[in-house]
C-alpha cells in the first residue's frame, strides 16, 4: 500500500489532495504539510512513496526542495507556477505537473503514470465485483459503493485502469476494465470504440465517424463501424 504527502501551504489544496487520494483504494494514507521545513522534518521521521509537491513554498521553494530530499521518491508538481512546467522535466523525481485547479480526473491521470512504474500495485490490487440487481448496477467508486440506474447511464468512458460512467448530472469513476462491463449491461448499450461504451437510448446524431450524445462527441472504432451499423439495422434506427 502506498503513502503520500502533500506540501502546499494552502490548506484546501492540501484537504483536496487527500480526498482525491481517499478515492484511491491502493493508496493507504496520505499526510499534509504546509512548507518545505515540515516536509523535510516528516520525510526524516517517516517513508514517502509519492509527494505532491507545490512550487511557491515559504521560504525553501519547492523547486529548491527538489534539490534537498532523496532522488528515490516520486514527485508529482501540484501549482500554479506554469513556468516550470518544462523545467521540472530535468528533475528525475517528477512523473507529472498538475496546475491548479485540480480536477479528479487530472489527478487520476498523474497518480496512474505512479502506478505504471510500480507493477506490484497493479498487480496486488483486486478487481472489484460488479453487482447487478434488476436495473441497478453496484460499483465501487474508491472506497465507497455506489448504485447507479443503468437507464441513466448515458455512456461510459475508459481511462486506463479505471472508467468514467458519465449520466446527465453525474459521474462515477470505478476501477474496472470496458470489458468487465459490457456482458453486464442491456442490449441498448454497445461498444462504439474500444475506449468508449454508449447507450444508444441517448444517441442525438451520428455520422461514419462519431456519435453525438448530450452534445458530447464520440468516435466510433474503424473497426466497430460494420458491426454498429448492423446493431442500428437491428434495432431499426436506420
Amino acid at each position: 500500500m502506498i503513502k503520500c504527502l502533500v506540501i502546499d501551504d494552502d490548506p484546501l489544496i492540501c484537504d483536496l489532495i487527500k480526498h482525491f487520494c481517499s478515492k484511491v483504494n491502493w493508496i493507504n494514507s496520505c499526510w499534509s504539510v504546509g512548507d518545505s521545513n515540515q516536509g523535510i522534518q516528516a520525510m526524516s521521521s517517516q517513508k514517502f512513496d509519492l509527494l505532491f509537491l507545490d512550487y511557491n513554498l515559504p521560504g525553501i521553494n519547492g523547486e529548491e526542495l527538489l534539490n534537498l530530499i532523496s532522488k528515490d521518491i516520486t514527485v508529482i508538481m501540484v501549482t500554479t507556477e506554469e513556468k516550470f512546467g518544462a523545467a521540472s522535466y530535468e528533475y528525475q523525481q517528477i512523473i507529472d505537473f498538475l496546475v491548479k485547479p485540480i480536477s479528479y480526473e487530472r489527478f487520476l491521470k498523474a497518480v496512474l503514470k505512479f502506478q505504471q512504474q510500480n507493477p506490484t500495485i497493479a498487480s496486488t490490487q483486486q478487481q472489484p465485483n460488479i453487482t447487478q440487481v434488476s436495473n441497478k448496477l453496484m460499483v465501487k467508486d474508491g472506497n465507497k459503493s455506489v448504485v447507479l440506474t443503468i437507464d441513466t447511464i448515458q455512456y461510459i468512458k475508459s481511462e486506463s485502469n479505471y472508467v468514467i460512467f458519465f449520466q446527465s448530472h453525474n459521474k462515477v469513476m470505478s476501477l474496472m476494465s470496458l470489458k468487465q462491463l459490457e456482458n453486464d449491461l442491456p442490449d441498448n448499450f454497445f461498444r462504439i470504440h474500444k475506449s468508449y461504451i454508449i447507450n444508444l437510448n441517448y444517441l442525438n446524431s451520428l455520422t461514419t465517424d462519431e456519435v453525438s450524445i448530450d452534445g458530447n462527441l464520440i468516435p466510433i472504432g474503424p473497426k466497430r463501424k460494420e458491426d454498429f451499423v448492423k446493431k442500428l439495422e437491428a434495432m431499426g434506427l436506420t
